[in-house]
């Protein structure tokens, strides 16, 4: 219940985009301390957290709380559903941040993929419930990734299971 009276926290403060304080930062500074963490956690799990290709120091102008979050959101994500295997890479163009999060877990069915962003969606209640999920984590994903006039998708991931796309505009120090 506190995990969940958090997510809404969360949620509800991401929602409401004024409230949001913005700045100027670095992808890696910003999403080192996630994966850190997310590394420790799969090491715990009996997982492996594979990160190919990591952040660089590109860019990024926004709220550094919601986004550590939404990184951290598709990482749990990917770690409560993978069997054994987790791979986030990070690549970067002259327009934006590209981050695709794969595991090797049951994945996603095609008519699930848009719902999964809704609060509360669940694409099977046995396995949310076995989770610990609340359902609230990738509609904060998609609402904190779309105010900061990115995008999130979610497709078939080369290891077996989902692969969550997550992609933002690089800043430049002329725009905001």
């Amino acid at each position: 219940l506190d995990g969940m009276i958090n997510d809404l926290l969360v949620l509800s403060r991401t929602q409401h985009k004024n409230a949001l304080v913005s700045e100027a930062m670095k992808a890696n500074q910003l999403w080192n301390g996630v994966l850190e963490d997310a590394r420790f956690e799969a090491e715990q799990m009996g997982k492996t957290l594979e990160i190919p290709y990591p952040p660089g120091p590109w860019p990024l102008y926004g709220n550094p709380h919601a986004l550590e979050s939404a990184l951290e959101n598709i990482v749990r994500n990917a770690l409560r559903y993978s069997h054994t295997h987790i791979s986030v890479s990070f690549s970067v163009d002259i327009s934006g941040i590209t981050v695709h999060v794969d595991d090797d877990g049951p994945g996603v069915s095609p008519e699930d993929r848009e719902q999964i962003f809704r609060p509360f969606y669940r694409t099977d209640e046995a396995r949310d419930r076995e989770s610990g999920g609340t359902g609230l984590g990738l509609a904060i994903v998609e609402t904190a990734i779309q105010q900061h006039r990115g995008w999130v998708k979610a497709d078939d991931s080369p290891l077996g299971g989902l692969r969550l796309t997550i992609w933002l505009p690089l800043y430049s120090s002329g725009r905001q």
